[in-house]
């Protein structure tokens, strides 16, 4: 049963990461959504409160990760916890993308490397914009995770 219209939207779950020399940080993310095609862009909207959010904003930088519908333990661990107080990737196995050497979960699907482009405010969160420099589909049999709002909250 649904309760609102909202919650008939679909969208997929993604792991969005990002790091310093000093830091990682990363979150599970539903809002994400193709910007451009040429060149390639990616969009994301985070709370601006969010730690994914500072590191982000000095970075430069950031990763979407595809999880697969699989890894629901996974998006639960990024999407339940503050990385200000948890090291996620402490509790997964990852690698270092090959461009921005940005951490990436191991068995996600695809991931996206991305340079900070753009920002805007709107409403709660601010979207921020990427320019895809690399990207990989690491499983091409896997299946999308979808995000339904009663499945998580």
């Amino acid at each position: 049963m649904y309760k609102s219209a909202f919650d008939c939207l679909i969208q997929g779950v993604y792991i969005v990461s990002t790091c310093t020399e000093n830091e990682r940080a990363g979150l599970a993310a539903a809002w994400v959504m193709q910007s451009s095609f040429k060149p390639a862009m990616l969009a994301v909207a985070l709370g601006p409160t969010r730690k994914t959010a500072e590191v982000m904003e000095k970075s430069k930088k950031f990763s979407i990760q595809v999880l697969d519908k699989k890894q629901k333990e996974i998006g639960e661990l990024f999407g339940y916890y503050s990385s200000r107080n948890v090291d996620k990737f402490s509790k997964v196995r990852w690698f270092e993308s090959e461009k921005l050497k940005l951490p990436i979960v191991e068995g996600v699907i695809a991931y996206f490397e991305c340079e900070l482009v753009g920002r805007f405010e709107s409403g709660d969160h601010v979207i921020y914009n990427g320019l895809v420099v690399n990207h990989k589909l690491l499983n091409p049999h896997g299946e999308p995770m979808l995000f339904s709002m009663r499945d998580w909250f």
